[in-house]
């Protein structure tokens, strides 16, 4: 209810007073919404001049509902910004809360709010009605309509500086999220405010809803053609089948189909409309605007997109792109034991803000495993940064990780550059070959760390940071802490959780792992040697998985396609297998068993047993792999 009058002003003034005393509301005085909240407000004996129980959430449990907030986070930041762009200059607070009416972000001018009313604006604040009385976000939930509030129809006195417009968020299902609000000083009326945020609401809707569903085929439409593509337009989704997998609010208005009246079968295309799924797909192949009707003779006008996806499921359960073949904890998980206890402690901790730090040799994995990570958590939609900190040159590598303004140093951009850690907002930080960071920068990582803000070089100004940090190192870096070499604080804000990636020639899984190198690499057809697979058991692989990736994938370009044979693979690798060079063994050897020892017998016996494994005819004999192949040789068994 708007008003733009110091007279309508007054007249809620002593509407407010005369309910105060009375319990009624005078008819007409305020808006029916805004009477319930009162009625309720004096129902639940909640005193209008008293102090507010100003219980705000710890940084951890903050952490816990952005996280459980992630998708609405990610699509109302950008919303929220222009919206704060929109209105800058106004005295105003755009605020983003959950469905219990915490808020979850919040930015804009709060100088014209006290210290302690600062304080109730920021995240972490509850401005649910029971909390807070009548008031535009608290209201708005419970009302699920938009409204404003302003002055006098705030049921608390303390609130009533304030001149509030919050419009309700629903999820793709229907399912109330949250709010979007902004909060203006009383003194300086803005007659739009809430057109804005209507607006801005509809955009991270609309936001949601493409998110979180996917289908075969998308249509966009509306009675009026100019709508199309707009905030307002309807948009279906349809299976293969055609069956209707999703509609948005919109759609759902335009066509008078409400999810929870859809029949337990669902609802088809035909049943829909006066066409059918195959003109729908021809239509497609144009961006042009086509009239439709609907089974009751309505005409619309309707855009036709097709997409290659897979049928609706909700935001929580969407599986990332897979940006790589393997990029994900799945593909990885190829039956050896130590990484499936790496990836199933990673799952527990996934999405709790719990930093990760992957240990293990160069080649065995580290940055795949967590580009996983990534792809696996709530944030896979937001950017993935890695940065290896031993590349970077010593004098750069603080400009690449905090970026700088104009001005700041000699060759420096104009116009400044954004820094790594700026950059990661939102999405996953990854710092690779994080024991080579210089000492120096190591304290500037850690306050960073700690205050989840970075201040660029030449600003005085630091900007807000929220993104999943993963580091990996090929060093021991507890030992290093021990020499003085690594910081020991930062050593324990990067090891939330410490897992270990085994080298290669420790791996039970390498029959996987090459059918999954096979897979990245559209081969995974290709027949392999029965002889190149024992050469690949006995190999020390001193450059672990990248290394074996490297050689399949060369003797897949010399077999020209067809069945990979030991003449295809590279005489370096032919070498380090004679030689046994480049890292410790599998199974380390016993001193008093020599090849001599192990007799004929016994090599065929256990090799008979285990059909060919020499991992495990090595291990039931004591010897290496590599002893146990020079036998094999000699005996002609491979």
């Amino acid at each position: 209810m708007q008003y733009s009058i110091p007279d309508e002003a007054h007249q809620i003034r002593n509407a407010r007073s005369q309910f105060l005393v009375s319990g009624q509301v005078q008819q007409g005085a305020v808006a029916e919404e805004i009477a319930r909240s009162w009625q309720r407000c004096l129902a639940n004996g909640m005193d209008s001049a008293g102090a507010v129980d100003n219980q705000i959430l710890t940084q951890y449990e903050l952490r816990q509902r952005q996280e459980q907030y992630h998708l609405l986070l990610s699509h109302a930041r950008p919303e929220m910004t222009t919206l704060n762009e929109q209105i800058a200059h106004t005295r105003s607070m755009v605020i983003l809360t959950d469905d219990q009416g915490v808020i979850l972000h919040s930015l804009g001018d709060n100088a014209f709010l006290s210290e302690a009313q600062q304080l109730a604006l920021n995240p972490g604040s509850s401005w649910h009605e029971a909390d807070r009385g009548t008031n535009a976000i608290g209201t708005a939930l419970i009302e699920q309509s938009a409204l404003t509030v302003r002055g006098a129809e705030h049921f608390m006195e303390r609130n009533q500086i304030l001149s509030c417009s919050a419009v309700p968020i629903f999820g793709a299902h229907n399912n109330l999220l949250g709010t979007l609000d902004v909060s203006n000083d009383l003194m300086m009326p803005q007659q739009h405010t809430l057109a804005l945020v209507k607006m801005a609401a509809q955009m991270i809707e609309n936001r949601l809803f493409r998110a979180s569903h996917q289908a075969e085929m998308v249509l966009h439409f509306h009675a009026r053609p100019e709508f199309i593509g707009t905030l307002w337009e309807g948009i279906a989704m349809f299976g293969a089948d055609g069956r209707l997998v999703a509609l948005n609010r919109s759609g759902q208005f335009q066509l008078g189909v409400a999810p929870a009246e859809l029949p337990p079968g669902g609802v088809y295309f035909h049943q829909l409309f006066e066409s059918d799924l195959a003109k729908l797909e021809a239509a497609s192949a144009s961006t042009l605007v086509f009239p439709l009707r609907l089974t009751n003779g309505a005409r619309l006008f309707a855009r036709a997109e097709a997409r290659n996806a897979s049928p609706s499921r909700p935001a929580a359960t969407i599986e990332p792109q897979k940006r790589d073949a393997a990029a994900n904890l799945g593909m990885l998980n190829t039956g050896d034991p130590q990484v499936a206890r790496a990836i199933s402690q990673v799952t527990l901790v996934l999405n709790q803000q719990i930093p990760i730090l992957i240990e293990g040799e160069t080649g065995a994995g580290k940055e795949l495993f967590a580009r996983a990570i990534h792809e696996a958590s709530a944030r896979f939609q937001g950017p993935w940064v890695a940065v290896n900190c031993a590349a970077l040159p010593e004098g750069l590598i603080e400009a690449e990780l905090f970026g700088y303004e104009d001005g700041a140093f000699t060759g420096a951009r104009r116009k400044g550059s954004t820094g790594k850690l700026e950059q990661a907002n939102g999405g996953t930080l990854f710092l690779d070959e994080i024991g080579d960071m210089p000492l120096g920068l190591q304290a500037r990582l850690l306050r960073v760390l700690q205050e989840r803000s970075v201040t660029p070089l030449g600003s005085s100004k630091s900007k807000p940071l929220d993104f999943m940090l993963v580091s990996a190192t090929n060093q021991k870096l507890r030992e290093r802490v021990e020499k003085g070499e690594f910081r020991r604080d930062l050593y324990y804000r990067l090891n939330g959780l410490s897992v270990s990636l085994p080298p290669l020639r420790q791996r039970t899984d390498l029959a996987a792992l090459v059918q999954l190198i096979l897979q990245t690499e559209n081969a995974e057809t290709t027949p392999i040697d029965a002889e190149v697979m024992q050469l690949f058991e006995c190999h020390p692989w001193p450059g672990n998985i990248r290394q074996l990736h490297n050689v399949v994938k060369t003797a897949l370009a010399l077999s020209g396609g067809g069945k990979i044979q030991s003449m295809h693979l590279m005489q370096d690798f032919l070498d380090e297998l004679e030689q046994g060079v480049g890292a410790p063994e599998r199974v380390q050897e016993s001193p008093q068993v020599s090849l001599d020892a192990v007799t004929t017998e016994a090599v065929r016996n256990a090799w008979q047993q285990h059909a060919g494994n020499v991992s495990a005819v090595a291990r039931q004999l004591g010897i290496s792999r590599n002893t146990l192949y020079r036998k094999l040789k000699a005996l002609q068994l491979i």
